[in-house]
């Protein structure tokens, strides 16, 4: 691995991070985080990727400058994929904070919010069945490891996409793969 290579996606994946956090912190303290809204949802998430296509692509662009304007698709990937591991790593440790110490009862309320989208077809359940629906969510409540483990995957699948994208986009002309 370059000098290059290895200061761009530390720097970059440092600053997706940083930004990540911020956002999710901003969803917070004005009460979003929490929202049943279906298009406020997919508002949110398109920020995210918006986030993340921000900081991969400023980052792929300084890597193909370092390189004598060469870049190939798999660059991009490279880039994208280390710059979500770091990221998802900050938003890991910040993940497991939030759920443990700033807001423990983060998963009761996403949990009501579950059973409140769900209600209708609760209410058609009988007491035995809504039972066992209930506890099967209380069953699926993540461990701090998981959380941790799902941030990382989850930053990692991100950059992997939004990085083979921007590479695909921004790949020397003359490279072909």
């Amino acid at each position: 691995m370059d000098t290059a290579f290895k200061n761009i996606v530390i720097k970059n994946g440092l600053f997706l991070g940083a930004a990540l956090i911020a956002f999710e912190l901003i969803k917070y303290a004005t009460g979003i985080l929490y929202t049943s809204n279906t298009g406020l949802s997919i508002l949110l998430w398109l920020v995210s990727v918006a986030i993340y296509a921000y900081f991969i692509f400023v980052a792929v662009g300084q890597y193909k400058a370092s390189n004598n304007n060469q870049l190939t698709v798999v660059d991009g990937l490279k880039v994208g994929v280390a710059i979500g591991a770091i990221a998802g790593v900050l938003l890991g440790i910040y993940n497991v904070l939030y759920t443990t110490v700033i807001e423990p009862n983060y998963y009761d309320k996403v949990m009501d919010l579950t059973i409140d989208a769900f209600s209708p077809m609760i209410d058609k359940m009988t007491e035995s069945q809504a039972e066992e629906f209930y506890d099967k969510l209380v069953d699926s409540k993540p461990t701090t490891t998981a959380t941790f483990i799902y941030s990382v995957i989850g930053g990692t699948i991100g950059g992997l996409i939004v990085g083979a994208i921007i590479g695909f986009v921004k790949k020397s002309k003359n490279n072909q793969e």
